[in-house]
């Protein structure tokens, strides 16, 4: 066994025993999990799972994609990258990445690294809607919101053209199928996707809530407090923590907190992501060999990004 193999025993081990020793903490958070998917994520996300999945096979995708092929190859691309991005805008997480992952074979690991970075992003539903409207209670908290999160993962991409290898000339796909013989694909391919996101969002609030009552997340939480102090935003801390593990509880809890750094803080949660997030979208990127890691490094990135951009708008707009 490797370290990292190790590492992964320790933490289930560990994981194991809270929800022994929680087993009522454990139940109630991975209820709340599941029915926050049935409620909010599967009635959204299910048709673009399978929506994304016939344009693909049909070849509608890689048509489209050829429009914006001036654009790519200059961003040094593969043409789907940008269809993939498009839908990513319209959806959110995680279907940008899940539509990319159709392409397997298509392009080489590091233009699969940076097409999965540009794709990665949140929709507009869930950003203006749920965050800036229910939770800040505010449209222009939404706008500024959205605006940030997408000039922050623009932005780290475009840092990343100087070091990307000019795009190779991309292999021709199968000629689409029918769109009979391709519905009952897709369907399934997308009740397997909407079920494996459904797993994420259960088990990673399951596991949030036992390490909240081991009291195992409070050092780390006094240590995030530190540099939030300085800037009169120590209450901050606890969203900003929750954002690294689940963005939707994160960013309720910054939205409670208020304060100057409330909604820069809500940007970086929601453009890195958290761990649930991520976590889905390595699952669909795995077909393209994007390595962890780096990916999770430049989510980071984007997140940094976009807390800087949002604290400029913010000065500059409210």
């Amino acid at each position: 066994m490797n370290r990292k193999t190790i590492a992964a025993s320790l933490a289930a081990a560990a994981l194991l025993v809270l929800s022994l020793c929680f087993p009522a903490v454990g139940a109630k958070a991975c209820a709340e999990g599941v029915a926050l998917w049935a409620n909010a994520v599967l009635p959204t996300l299910f048709p673009f799972l399978v929506l994304t999945a016939l344009l693909t096979r049909l070849g509608a995708a890689e048509c489209a994609g050829r429009l914006f092929a001036p654009l790519t190859k200059k961003l040094r691309l593969p043409d789907c990258a940008a269809v993939c991005m498009l839908l990513g805008v319209l959806s959110g997480y995680p279907v940008g990445c899940r539509a990319l992952s159709e392409f397997q074979g298509r392009m080489r690991e590091g233009q699969a690294l940076r097409a999965a970075a540009l794709c990665s992003v949140s929709g507009p539903m869930f950003v203006i809607g749920t965050v800036g409207g229910a939770m800040f209670q505010s449209a222009r908290a939404g706008a500024l919101l959205f605006c940030s999160h997408l000039l922050g993962v623009v932005l780290v991409f475009l840092c990343t053209l100087p070091f990307a290898r000019r795009a190779e000339e991309e292999r021709t796909l199968p000629a689409g199928k029918s769109a009979d013989a391709v519905l009952a694909e897709s369907v399934q391919g997308a009740v397997v996707s909407i079920l494996c996101v459904g797993g994420f969002i259960a088990f990673f609030g399951a596991a949030a809530a036992l390490l909240q009552a081991a009291g195992i997340l409070a050092p780390l939480q006094k240590l995030i407090a530190l540099p939030l102090s300085a800037a009169g935003a120590e209450n901050c801390a606890e969203g900003a923590l929750a954002g690294l593990l689940e963005a939707t509880r994160g960013c309720a809890l910054l939205a409670g907190a208020g304060g100057t750094l409330a909604l820069p803080l809500a940007a970086f949660t929601v453009t890195f992501g958290g761990a649930s997030i991520l976590a889905q979208q390595l699952a669909f990127l795995k077909k393209l060999k994007v390595r962890a890691g780096a990916f999770v490094a430049l989510k980071f990135a984007q997140g940094a990004a976009a807390f800087g951009i949002c604290l400029l708008l913010c000065g500059l707009f409210q």
